[in-house]
């Protein structure tokens, strides 16, 4: 049996199933027929010391990048 992993299409934000061996390669969404490079989910991406990678943590650190430039604060937030 081989493993399947899912990704979200870009186009139509189904979610696809493939082979994890499809990983790198361009696919198809099987709705829209949109064609995508099949990603591993970003909920399961490791940084470049071999950690998990929190996607929240990453999404609040743009927000408080982008509050600490609407305010004019120097990054101490």
């Amino acid at each position: 049996m081989s493993i399947r992993v899912t990704q979200s299409c870009p186009t139509c934000g189904r979610r696809v199933q493939f082979r994890a061996a499809l990983l790198g390669y361009k696919v198809a969404c099987p709705h829209c027929q949109s064609e995508f490079r099949a990603q591993a989910d970003p909920q399961h991406r490791i940084d470049a010391a071999g950690k998990p990678v929190d996607p929240s943590a990453r999404l609040m650190d743009r927000v408080e990048r982008v509050l600490a430039e609407s305010t004019g604060d120097s990054g101490d937030v």
